[in-house]
C-alpha cells in the first residue's frame, strides 16, 4: 500500500485529460487512494483549448460520483488556476500554475513540445532562452499575490523539454537567479507540489528539480507529492520510489489531503 494515499491534481475529459470523471474516480479507489481531488483547467479566452469546456456539466458529474462514492473515497472539487485564468465561483482548493509567458498583450504557452518552445524563443525572446525563465519566474513570481493558491503547481515547468531537448541549463547563473528569485517570493510554509506528470511521461523527472527542491527546504516550504494526471494509470505512478528519493534529497515530510484537511506524513 502506498504511502501517500490521495491526489489533488487530477484532470479528465471536461479539460484536457484522457479519460472520464467517473472512471478516474474507480482508478484512484483502486490503488487504495481515500481522497482524490478532481482539478479541471481554469478558463483562458486567449486558448480554450485545454481548459474547462462546460463548467455546470462538469459541477453536476462531481456531485453524482462524491454522493455515489461517498462511502468509498472523499472526493475534492479544484481548479488548476492559471495566473491569467478565470477563478471559478466555488471550489475546494487552488492550484496556482503558470502556463504562459504574456509578452505585450499577447500569450505564448510555456509547456509546449520543443520545436513549437524553440520557435518561440526565437520570435518572442530573440534567441536567448534566459530571457523567457526571466519572463517565466517573474510570473511565477506574481502567483501568491495575484492567485493566493493552496498548492503551487509545477514551479520549474519551463524545464519540460530539458530531458530530451536540453533547451536550459539550470546551471546557468541567469536562469538559477530567477527561479531562485521566484522562490524568495513564496510565503512562509508554501505547499508546493512535487509533480510526477513529466517523469510517468517518460521524459524527464519530477518538478521541482532536485537543486530548486532543497533550496525550498531550506526556505521551510512544505511539499505535495503530485501525479498531475491526465489519465487513470497516472495515478499514484511512483510515488512509493519518490518519496525514497525527497527523503535522500532532505524532505522529512509531506503534506496531503485526506478529506478536506491537510495531514503531515513522515518520509
Amino acid at each position: 500500500m502506498t504511502l501517500i494515499k490521495s491526489n489533488i491534481h487530477t484532470h479528465t475529459t471536461f479539460c484536457d485529460g484522457k479519460d472520464s470523471m467517473e472512471d478516474m474516480v474507480k482508478a484512484a479507489i483502486a490503488v487504495g487512494f481515500d481522497t482524490l481531488g478532481l482539478s479541471f483547467h481554469s478558463y483562458t479566452s486567449f486558448d480554450p483549448s485545454y481548459c474547462i469546456r462546460d463548467y455546470l456539466a462538469y459541477m453536476k458529474e462531481f456531485g453524482r460520483l462524491k454522493r455515489e462514492y461517498a462511502g468509498k473515497i472523499c472526493l475534492l472539487n479544484g481548479v488548476e488556476l492559471d495566473l491569467y485564468g478565470e477563478r471559478p465561483s466555488v471550489c475546494d482548493y487552488v492550484i496556482g500554475s503558470v502556463h504562459y509567458f504574456k509578452a505585450g498583450e499577447r500569450h505564448f504557452p510555456v509547456d509546449c513540445r520543443a520545436p513549437a518552445f524553440v520557435k518561440i524563443i526565437n520570435n518572442v525572446f530573440g534567441g536567448d532562452v534566459y530571457a523567457a525563465a526571466e519572463l517565466f519566474y517573474r510570473e511565477v513570481g506574481e502567483l501568491s499575490e495575484k492567485v493566493a493558491p493552496d498548492v503551487y503547481g509545477h514551479f520549474d515547468v519551463i524545464t519540460c523539454s530539458n530531458a530530451e531537448h536540453g533547451l536550459i541549463d539550470e546551471g546557468n547563473p541567469r536562469y538559477r537567479r530567477a527561479a531562485l528569485s521566484a522562490v524568495q517570493k513564496l510565503p512562509q510554509g508554501a505547499v508546493i507540489e512535487v509533480n510526477l506528470g513529466r517523469l510517468f511521461r517518460g521524459n524527464g523527472g519530477m518538478y521541482p528539480s532536485p537543486w530548486l527542491l532543497q533550496e525550498m527546504c531550506a526556505r521551510g516550504c512544505r511539499f505535495m507529492l503530485s501525479s498531475d494526471a491526465h489519465c487513470k494509470e497516472a495515478l499514484g505512478f511512483m510515488f512509493d520510489e519518490t518519496c525514497a528519493e525527497l527523503k535522500k534529497l532532505g524532505v522529512k515530510s509531506l503534506v496531503r489531503y485526506k478529506g478536506a484537511e491537510l495531514e503531515e506524513t513522515e518520509l
